[in-house]
């Protein structure tokens, strides 16, 4: 099934405490020139004001949730369980659309044939933006998390075939569910910068986290362990290196 004008974009967006950028997501969620969109917001229980942010909006939102729950995959997996869209993009709640055209020009792109994903822009504190984008084969990504989570979109149906997130994962859940992805379709990146990823995630405060779940979900899509572990310890090196070299 390829995406068309009349398809629903379900957009999940999980948040916990954050005052200080959910309503940036909100209101570029509100911008987007395409309007076939559900905007469904999962509120961990947030103290800093977070949820009086997401009430000014409420009307503009299909759902929101706000209970406890047992991380960020648990609480998307719940926005999946009531969730309408033909199409479904996670976009995090310190993220944002690239642009008001950004989902109109990505649905057209879609097709069920692929595992779609797009480009993003990193944007570190002083507003710096570097463009991440992707092409290569499927192998690289037991190496690296080549194809970033808020880059994806998959489709209800596909959800359906490879299942929902991992809840056993903090962090990494994302890029396991995207090896079941890849393994059934193949990857096709569009040329299109759909997101702005803000730097400074749950993957790079809680690296040794990050990289040590990384080697369980490479090892159990196939990597042998021992070489799973070998390309951690490589990736933790080079990280400390990129961080060293690189401006803020």
């Amino acid at each position: 099934m390829s995406a068309t004008d009349g398809s629903t974009v379900t957009v999940i967006t999980v948040c916990l405490n954050s005052a200080a950028t959910v309503e940036r997501t909100i209101r570029s969620v509100l911008g987007q020139t395409y309007r076939r969109v559900e905007h469904i917001v999962v509120d961990g229980g947030s103290t800093d004001g977070t949820l009086d942010i997401v009430e000014r909006y409420r009307r503009h939102l299909a759902k929101v949730i706000s209970e406890p729950d047992g991380g960020m995959y648990d609480a998307i997996n719940k926005a999946l369980s009531v969730s309408e869209g033909e199409w479904i993009h996670v976009l995090n709640s310190d993220d944002y659309y690239a642009s008001r055209t950004a989902l109109a020009r990505a649905v057209a792109c879609l097709d069920e044939k692929y595992t779609n994903y797009f480009r993003m822009w990193r944007e570190y504190p002083s507003g710096r933006r570097v463009l991440q984008a992707w092409q290569g084969p499927r192998w690289a990504l037991y190496v690296a998390a080549f194809i970033p989570h808020p880059t994806l979109v998959l489709s209800r149906s596909q959800y359906e075939a490879v299942g929902r997130y991992d809840p056993s994962y903090r962090i990494a859940g994302d890029h396991e569910l995207i090896l079941r992805c890849v393994r059934r379709w193949p990857p096709r990146e569009h040329p299109l910068a759909l997101t702005v990823m803000t730097q400074g995630g749950m993957s790079a405060k809680h690296l040794d986290v990050s990289l040590a779940e990384f080697a369980r979900a490479t090892e159990r899509h196939g990597m042998p362990r021992a070489l799973a572990r070998s390309v951690m310890r490589a990736k933790k090196a080079w990280w400390h290196l990129r961080v060293s070299r690189q401006p803020s």
